[in-house]
């Protein structure tokens, strides 16, 4: 998807840790969070230096301005894909309530780390002496990051606890629909290629989407924490992280491991192509199916 992606579409993309480009008047596009002007000759070579992907694209129709949220394995635009589908009122809503905070979090971390290089522009000296290899790692107490993670993890859940109803309807093996979305799965008779991938789904988004939610709402007061931190690659260029622990089920912040280096764009992103996956799957044609 990311190979024929149609640059020539769009002046303003945003990639994973808040990488963005922009293309000017003349076609050229430059990266915004660089600390002094640098451009991008090629942008499929933002894919390959730093290892991202792009998540977010803007430009302009007929003096509007589009937006699109990518998937983050394959398919169609997410935005549209949704408009596609008919879909009961409640279940499109939400879809469309992970489209907003999911963009918003993408757009958040661009101005972070735009923000952050605006401030910084003339305080900080280069050492001549370092490898251009070397990250520098500066903490940050940031919390809005995670004030749209929380929202849209919490709309991921919902989401699931919603296609419950078709999928009951689908389905279903009794007249009584159960309670949540772990029910469904044990009291539908799916057929075995549909179980096996609504598992996969539970156990791999569901359930962790959960977890996240939980430990932000009941067990730790994440805005608190020196979870964000900024990390200077090549050429000055400012990247953003807002870390997510890999055992958020913990209720003691000291028990937290960071290891995995999870990223809050990253995970929540997954999490609504997911969603959209499954979606097209059990209610859709299949086509945008992430495995």
């Amino acid at each position: 998807m990311t190979k024929n992606f149609p640059w020539e579409q769009f002046d303003k993309v945003t990639f994973e840790r808040g990488i963005c480009i922009r293309r000017n008047e003349t076609g050229d596009w430059f990266y915004i969070n660089s600390e002094n002007p640098l451009s991008v000759s090629d942008p499929n070579t933002v894919l390959t230096n730093f290892g991202v992907r792009p998540v977010l694209a803007e430009g302009s129709n007929q003096n509007n301005r589009v937006s699109f949220l990518l998937p983050a394995i394959r398919g169609r635009l997410l935005e549209i894909y949704r408009s596609e589908l008919e879909l009961l009122k409640p279940l499109k809503y939400v879809m469309g309530s992970m489209l907003y905070h999911c963009s918003a979090l993408a757009r958040l971390y661009a101005e972070e780390c735009t923000t952050f290089v605006e401030q910084t522009t003339g305080k900080m000296v280069s050492d001549s002496n370092t490898s251009s290899e070397k990250e520098d790692t500066l903490v940050t107490r940031a919390e809005a990051p995670f004030y749209e993670f929380e929202t849209l993890i919490t709309k991921i859940v919902l989401g699931y606890e919603y296609i419950r109803y078709p999928i009951w309807r689908k389905y279903k093996s009794s007249k009584e629909t159960p309670r949540n979305f772990s029910d469904v799965i044990k009291k539908c008779k799916f057929p075995p290629a549909i179980e096996k991938r609504i598992i996969l789904s539970k156990e791999n988004c569901y359930l962790p989407a959960k977890k996240f939610r939980h430990c932000i709402q009941h067990n730790q007061d994440i805005g608190s924490s020196s979870w964000c931190m900024f990390e200077k690659k090549y050429q000055l260029l400012w990247l953003f992280r807002a870390r997510l622990p890999d055992n958020p089920e913990e209720k003691s912040a000291n028990a937290f491991k960071f290891d995995q280096e999870l990223d809050a764009l990253t995970v929540a992103w997954e999490y609504v192509s997911e969603f959209f996956a499954l979606t097209d799957i059990l209610l859709g044609k299949g086509s945008l199916s992430s495995t």
